[in-house]
């Protein structure tokens, strides 16, 4: 098998590995999911608007507790039903501090992102040209999340810090990566979705006390939206008829495009969707799977997790993906020539 020189990356993409006639069937694949998402006609959702977040921290600065605000204002807000599931977390970070201290705390944590993904991303790639690109697609990815958290607060925080564990785990060094997703899951249980993953690939690869780590995570989390669930309940009885569950949320990827890719037209956004991970999966690193399954699973899961959306948790992962996609190409390309090559010795008695 031929070594192929990398085009931006320090070294060959897992699909520089691949034989010829895997190699072509990619191409056939990408080519087709290229042609299936540019006639993609379902546009792009923007997250609803957290209004009764809005209203329960304005009266919990004024003295009012989050389960009676609650009480009082689910009824008639229009957002009452999928509030339900949200602990009262950031809603008390909130009401503690004045408005301005939370937005320096968030563009703290947007800076503090771009950093890690910086310093993360940029060491995958061999120049400037491709460090540079990776910097601005990450700048372009927590762009997104802001403009998610000024929509949605929970799922914005919920995007921030599932980015900030996935970006920051690594093998020797996972406990901030599981505080953080921990964290996230406290505040949006949607982000129960991170712990579980990570704990997964971390079984995976043998590493069992790393995975016991994602698992205590997981376990703080999901005991979080119990107590909080059970409190809720005391305060808002359920209804009497709980909508059945369809197999496929069918707006979840179109809010996954306009959290990940705002301002861009659907079909546009989903091919560079499919072309970003197809960069993530080619990328020969831990990093690279552990952003695709989280998508993947974002999407599936969506409106399963106590009827939060998981759709959007991927957000600030999909724009930097797009820089990996100039070597999985090329590798591709490469792999899968029209014809095969036959070298001729002529041997002379």
């Amino acid at each position: 098998m031929v070594t192929r020189s990398a085009l931006l990356l320090v070294a060959p993409t897992r699909l520089g590995r691949v034989e010829r006639g895997a190699a072509r069937w990619w191409c056939a694949g990408l080519l087709l999911g290229l042609i299936a998402a540019v006639g993609l006609s379902e546009a792009s959702a923007r997250p609803a608007a957290e209004l009764l977040h809005d209203s329960i921290v304005a009266a919990m600065r004024h003295g009012g507790r989050y389960y009676e605000t609650f009480r009082d204002l689910a009824r008639t807000a229009p957002d009452g039903e999928e509030a339900r599931a949200l602990p009262p977390t950031l809603a008390a970070v909130s009401a503690a501090v004045p408005s301005w201290a939370m937005l320096l705390l968030v563009g703290a944590a947007l800076a503090g992102l771009v950093a890690v993904g910086v310093q993360r991303l940029t060491a995958l790639f061999a120049g400037a040209a491709g460090q540079v690109l990776a910097a601005l697609l990450l700048v372009a990815g927590t762009v997104a999340v802001a403009l998610l958290w000024e929509q949605a607060p929970h799922a914005g925080w919920a995007a921030l810090l599932a980015a900030y564990a996935v970006l920051l785990r690594r093998a020797e060094r996972w406990g901030t990566a599981a505080a953080l997703g921990c964290a996230a899951a406290v505040i949006d249980p949607a982000a129960l979705l991170v712990p579980a993953l990570m704990a997964a690939f971390a079984l995976f690869d043998g590493g069992a006390r790393e995975a016991l780590g994602w698992l205590v995570a997981l376990a703080v989390g999901g005991a979080v939206l119990a107590c909080h669930l059970w409190a809720v309940a005391a305060a808002v009885p359920l209804p009497a008829e709980v909508p059945p569950l369809l197999v496929a949320p069918p707006d979840a990827l179109a809010r996954l495009l306009g959290a990940a890719l705002p301002g861009v037209a659907p079909g546009i956004a989903a091919a560079l969707m499919l072309l970003a991970l197809l960069g993530w999966a080619a990328l020969p690193r831990a990093l690279g799977p552990r952003v695709v399954a989280l998508v993947l699973a974002g999407l599936a899961a969506d409106d399963r997790i106590a009827g939060l959306h998981s759709a959007t948790l991927a957000a600030a992962l999909v724009a930097p993906g797009l820089a990996l996609v100039p070597d999985a190409v090329a590798d591709l390309l490469r792999g899968a020539p029209g014809r095969r090559r036959i070298t001729v010795t002529r041997v002379t008695r």
